[in-house]
């Protein structure tokens, strides 16, 4: 049987991990943006002038739905990573199927992140984003060494 080199498992679990770092915040990230649109009046003009509330209601209605339809947007793409899990358990699978031997599946994928995998990681451990996906995808992570 066939099996993905360490350097291969590492790039992806990098490549993976970085993408749940980038996708942990975008919803909150898009909310502060939104907030800033719903709050242009008090903060962009604290005076209390007809012009000056003319000014923020043109910027608020100008942005506001985009800006809200951006956060919805942001919640859908973090909350809606079914593909990305579904590639993880694809490489965990196939990486569980091809080590030989009669240890449960959790030990097999155990073995192979904190023995097989030292010295692939970029770091000393299995990065975190990557442990935190495959817990998505349903695998048991708690006796993996991360990050």
């Amino acid at each position: 049987m066939a099996q993905i080199t360490g350097t291969l498992y590492n790039d992806i679990a990098d490549a993976y991990a970085a993408i749940q770092s980038s996708l942990s915040g975008i919803q909150t990230s898009a909310r502060v943006a939104l907030d800033a649109i719903v709050d242009v009046d008090t903060a962009t003009y604290p005076q209390a002038s007809t012009a000056d509330a003319d000014a923020a209601l043109e910027i608020e209605l100008a942005l506001l739905a985009i800006f809200n339809n951006s956060y919805i947007a942001a919640g859908i793409i973090q909350n809606n990573n079914s593909s990305l899990l579904t590639a993880i358990k694809a490489l965990n699978d196939f990486v569980i199927t091809n080590i030989l031997g009669d240890d449960p599946v959790t030990d097999k994928l155990t073995t192979w992140i904190n023995v097989t995998m030292e010295g692939h990681w970029d770091g000393v451990y299995c990065p975190q984003g990557w442990a935190n996906m495959s817990s998505d995808a349903g695998y048991d992570i708690s006796g993996w060494n991360t990050e």
